[in-house]
């Protein structure tokens, strides 16, 4: 696995799974005066660098590799760059590196990469023999795979299973590592992606279950639909089988707002309520409980979080 720089993408901080990769591109976003720029003029629709939103076009990755050119030659020229560089590539490589565990339903998941799964595999053992020193894994979905059969290089972002019966996931990829995601209901029954089920097109989005056949979508949904920061404050309610463009409005921020998001909560006795978040700033959060009659606000402190386990 080459870690080396110049590297080839443009990689979102919050999508960065390397821990040498990490070091060297957290210093290039944070200090380089062109992003700087960028966050100072986006707001006024002046924004100087937004041709750095095409990724992929000849003009970014000259772009990138410039910029990388300069962080590396600054680390490299430094004593314990070599050392602290080989610390962090046999950190993040290691095989014996502890999985970290996800329970879905009574089995432990994972999403793994090494030098074979450089995108990734999800997989999956049981409580029992992930508490050996060599848990046996089996494959759920290979990445790597899936991007040579579909020839898109994705990137694993999350998956979110309905409970209580989690086998049902909505799995969110992104194409390079880039902000916006595809969402695609995926059956952890068969192992596969759902025929005709939920199917989320590319976008800066937000989703999540209500129930097995209703969503809450935050989504790019046209002109007038997103912040100023780049994302949704408009939420919808998609049925199954309902294309995109009948989704019923449930909420609507404002363009000033950071961005609206959704989550369900569910409990240990099978008791689940469905938020909306409404971030109105990045510290300051509303909290919006979706009952059978509307919306109620829930009296939360606005620099709080919530969550389940």
């Amino acid at each position: 696995m080459n870690l080396s720089p110049p590297w080839l993408r443009i990689w979102p901080l919050r999508y960065l799974r390397r821990g040498a990769r990490l070091a060297s591109m957290l210093i290039i976003v944070t200090a380089s005066p062109a992003f700087a720029a960028s966050g100072d003029t986006s707001a006024a629709g002046s924004d100087p660098f937004a041709w750095l939103e095409d990724v992929r076009s000849d003009r970014s990755m000259d772009w990138v590799k410039s910029e990388n050119a300069k962080t590396a030659a600054t680390l490299e020229a430094r004593a314990e760059y070599p050392k602290l560089y080989a610390d962090a590539r046999s950190i993040a490589e290691a095989e014996g590196r502890l999985p970290t565990p996800r329970f879905i339903g009574d089995e432990i998941f994972n999403f793994w990469q090494d030098n074979g799964h450089p995108r990734g595999l999800w997989r999956k053992t049981s409580l029992a023999d992930y508490r050996q020193s060599a848990p046996h894994w089996s494959s759920v979905l290979d990445l790597d795979a899936l991007a040579r059969t579909e020839g898109v290089d994705w990137v694993w972002q999350d998956a979110a299973c309905l409970r209580p019966a989690e086998r049902r996931c909505l799995v969110s990829l992104s194409d390079g590592g880039e902000d916006a995601v595809t969402v695609r209901e995926f059956d952890l029954a068969t192992q596969k992606f759902v025929t005709d089920g939920f199917d989320l097109p590319k976008g800066k989005q937000s989703v999540a279950w209500i129930d097995q056949d209703r969503l809450l979508v935050a989504h790019d949904w046209g002109t007038g639909t997103m912040t100023t920061a780049g994302y949704p404050f408009v939420v919808k309610l998609l049925r199954r089988g309902q294309p995109l463009s009948t989704a019923q409005e449930i909420f609507r921020g404002q363009p000033t707002d950071t961005e609206i998001d959704a989550m369900r909560l569910d409990d240990g006795s099978g008791d689940s309520m469905v938020l909306i978040l409404r971030h109105v700033s990045f510290f300051e959060t509303e909290f919006y409980w979706l009952r059978p009659g509307g919306l109620t606000r829930l009296d939360i402190p606005s620099k709080s979080n919530i969550g389940d386990l």
